[in-house]
């Protein structure tokens, strides 16, 4: 329908990145004189909320003398909740951007980008409000509210700023259930990245060289009409040493005073 097949993985590659912003936190976890006795480093998984959370329900279940909830916890998981058209970012969709190979010899050409907003939710699980807390410090601060990218979307697209902006971020604590039954608290980040998304790339042949026929038809006297001999080279014109405009000789031909498109005149005469 739309002609060839194409990928840019524009909306992948956001994901990953967005992903590998929150790939190196860790919680700490200190000793009864507050000194520093371990550290664990925070996982990070691609699962809606829905599935996050079931999962975390069902792994009591999965006891065998050394897996429990404790151990899997404090765990994090996003997925993408909306792709939104932005008009607030549109350009004019017949600009063009252009490419050249000198070594291929291919011209590239693309149509303007297309803004969309891509939300995320951000899901922080933790058996303690602690290990919670540690892990939503330790976004924050880089969020004022929003956190800039650099992505290379395509060898045509490279460094273009991804700016990841930070909606709300909303505790959840469960304090239902019996006395056996453990408590999850969860954090949930509502995120908005103002990506783009690309139409097809198309080549084609750049040009070397190009053949014009010139007509003149703005003489005074029309002692040179039509696409003469003279006239083809009025616009290839040498320029004398006096500045003056000079046709070069052309045997036969009577050059008149005549006047170029641009106002300028140049006197001719007679060559043998």
């Amino acid at each position: 329908m739309f002609g060839s097949t194409f990928y840019h993985e524009s909306i992948r590659k956001v994901v990953v990145a967005f992903g590998s912003l929150f790939d190196e936190i860790a919680v700490q976890r200190r000793d009864s004189s507050g000194n520093v006795s371990k550290r664990i480093l925070v996982p990070i998984m691609y699962a809606p909320k829905e599935k996050f959370v079931q999962m975390l329900n069902q792994y009591p279940s999965l006891r065998d003398g050394e897996t429990h909830l404790a151990q899997v916890l404090p765990r994090m998981g996003f997925s993408i909740t909306s792709i939104n058209y932005d008009g607030s970012r549109k350009r004019n969709t017949v600009q063009k951007r252009f490419r050249t190979s000198a070594s291929t010899g291919v011209h590239e050409t693309q149509h303007a980008e297309v803004p969309y907003n891509i939300g995320f939710q951000l899901i922080i699980a933790a058996r303690t409000m602690d290990d919670g807390l540690q892990i939503v410090e330790q976004i924050l601060p880089f969020f004022t509210p929003e956190f800039t990218l650099s992505l290379n979307y395509s060898d045509f697209n490279t460094k273009v700023d991804l700016p990841i902006v930070l909606q709300s971020v909303n505790p959840e604590i469960e304090y239902e259930g019996d006395l056996t039954t453990q408590r999850n608290i969860t954090f949930s980040l509502d995120f908005v990245a103002q990506s783009y998304v690309f139409a097809p790339t198309k080549t084609s042949k750049y040009i070397k060289s190009t053949d014009v026929t010139v007509f003149n038809s703005h003489f005074l006297d029309g002692t040179i009409v039509g696409p003469t001999a003279a006239a083809a080279r009025i616009f290839t014109a040498v320029t004398g040493a006096s500045g003056i405009n000079t046709l070069p000789p052309d045997a036969g031909v009577t050059q008149s005073i005549f006047e170029y498109d641009a106002g300028l005149s140049v006197t001719g005469g007679t060559y043998a």
